[in-house]
């Protein structure tokens, strides 16, 4: 009942959470000062690998604004959607910007971190490619991590590696984009006044 009732769907919501996960794991592995890294620390960073594809994940999840459509949609629907890949996109863009200031504090030069960072947003396309089209969950690298790499190698083909690139692409542009965009609004607040 309450699912009927719900105006957001509960496949909306989960993957939300899953899209949150990263972020919040970020704030965590990567605060500045921290300096030992313990056995914890280094199950969190499998944790945040295996799940920071989830956030970008909700980009693909449009295609069920199409199904959406054909029953015409509202404008409820088209901010329900805004704000769902809005927060999947904001939650990666600050993972990866937390992991990348991670990098720049234990001393990585900007060449080998702009190298790093194209190595993060292709394995997140392989894994939101992964997960969109084989059907694997995060958790499946942990329970059944053989049977996705199988899966996964079954996939390889000149498209496929054209999917990732241009995914990879994309994640790079938004982030970069987003990025910019907060360097350049705290930039906006810090001038001075005209007067």
């Amino acid at each position: 009942m309450l699912r009927a009732l719900s105006p957001v769907p509960t496949w909306m919501v989960w993957n939300t959470v899953l899209a949150l996960v990263p972020l919040a794991l970020s704030f965590t592995l990567f605060s500045p000062g921290r300096r030992r890294r313990s056995i914890g620390w280094w199950l969190g960073l499998a944790i945040f690998v295996v799940a920071l594809p989830n956030a970008p994940y909700v980009l693909t999840d449009v295609i069920h604004l199409v199904d959406d459509a054909r029953d015409g949609v509202l404008i409820r629907t088209v901010l329900l959607y805004s704000g769902f890949v809005t927060v999947g996109v904001v939650a990666y863009t600050v993972s990866v910007a937390r992991l990348s200031a991670f990098f720049r504090r234990a001393g990585m030069g900007a060449l080998s971190l702009v190298g790093a960072e194209i190595g993060v947003h292709s394995v997140v396309a392989v894994g939101v490619l992964i997960g969109r089209y084989g059907r694997w969950n995060s958790w499946d690298a942990a329970t059944r991590p053989w049977a996705v790499v199988h899966d996964a190698a079954l996939w390889v083909s000149p498209r496929a590696v054209l999917a990732v690139a241009l995914l990879a692409i994309g994640l790079a542009a938004i982030t970069a984009t987003l990025r910019l965009a907060t360097v350049g609004a705290k930039a906006v607040v810090r001038l001075p006044r005209l007067s």
